[in-house]
């Protein structure tokens, strides 16, 4: 799901729903990024909420990944000393999970800057947080169930405390949490557990 989409919805909540139709208009992305030239559809206002909306989706996205619905991958490196530096790993990593060697579970240490392992090639499985995004890009959460309500709720909770709406917040604020609850509560029924035996 694009962000733009998201925006929108976000944009809807908020009560702007023109500046949701114009952005989900086939012209706007001529002129999106452009406030200054004749061609963008957007005033300077415009521009502006949404700049201000794109900021609070990425807050969103972050708080979701790091907090609520952790964002995992693995990815596979080498490094002659053992040292692997965070800023090597090709997403931002907030939590190591694992790091595998030859089909085995092996010791590592972490630094502030690096993960320390004895060994020249790994799998490292890591929880990370995601990149900051524009509108044509794709939300971390499109997997989701109700992604686009879930986090068009968040960003519109924040927009409205930056904008100063208290209570509008407030109600998106528990949308939000409820959607939080939904999508936990979905995850955790698809795990399965066994059933307890009696000795």
């Amino acid at each position: 799901m694009k962000v733009k989409d998201i925006i929108a919805t976000a944009l809807r909540f908020v009560g702007r729903e023109e500046i949701s139709r114009k952005l989900l208009s086939p012209n706007a992305a001529e002129g999106e990024n452009d406030e200054e030239t004749e061609t963008s559809p957007f005033t300077a206002e415009e521009t502006e909420v949404i700049e201000t909306l794109l900021y609070c989706f990425n807050s969103v996205e972050d708080e979701l990944a790091r907090s609520y619905i952790p964002l995992t991958t693995e990815e596979v490196m080498s490094s002659e000393n053992g040292i692997y530096a965070f800023a090597d790993f090709k997403l931002r990593p907030v939590k190591i999970v694992s790091v595998i060697s030859d089909g085995k579970s092996v010791k590592y240490s972490l630094t502030t800057k690096s993960l320390v392992c004895d060994k020249a090639e790994i799998t490292v499985i890591y929880g990370y947080a995601p990149l900051k995004k524009g509108l044509d890009d794709e939300s971390e959460f499109s997997s989701l169930i109700s992604s686009e309500r879930l986090v068009a709720a968040g960003t519109a909770s924040e927009y409205c405390l930056i904008d100063g709406e208290a209570k509008l917040a407030e109600t998106w604020e528990s949308v939000y949490r409820g959607e939080i609850d939904n999508v936990q509560r979905t995850r955790l029924s698809g795990m399965r557990l066994p059933p307890r035996r009696w000795v």
